[in-house]
């Protein structure tokens, strides 16, 4: 099952139901929110419909935090949460240094987390964009 990533800040009315599905009472803070740039609402899509999402928040200085990801459950352990993740990171933001996430609340994502490159500090994990 490919999922796409991909920014939401307009989403229609299927994908607002798909959003709510995934974030109960609050999926409309979140887009507004990302339509006021102040987080980065990724989508996980496959065959037209959102099945995940997460959201990048910047801290300070090119620092951001990775959060609220959500999968919906009819689709877990089909390695939804890694697809988005992995396209997110192709896309990005320019200044961004480095990437935190609290996993304290979700320890069944330290071996997600540390295979795709993040690496646990003493409250978070973290994971460093390297410089061609």
């Amino acid at each position: 099952m490919p999922v796409y990533a991909e920014i939401i800040t307009k989403p229609n009315r299927q994908d607002s139901a798909d959003l709510e599905i995934l974030y109960p009472g609050t999926s409309a803070k979140l887009v507004a929110q990302a339509a006021a740039g102040k987080i980065i609402l990724f989508g996980g899509r496959f065959n037209g419909r959102l099945l995940s999402a997460c959201t990048l928040t910047p801290i300070y200085d090119g620092d951001y935090q990775l959060a609220q990801l959500s999968v919906r459950e009819v689709t877990r352990r089909r390695g939804v949460a890694r697809q988005l993740i992995i396209q997110a990171m192709k896309q990005l933001p320019d200044d961004l240094q480095s990437i935190s996430a609290d996993l304290s609340h979700a320890p069944e994502l330290i071996n997600l987390f540390s295979e795709l490159g993040f690496s646990a500090t003493r409250t978070y994990w973290q994971w460093q964009r390297t410089t061609p």
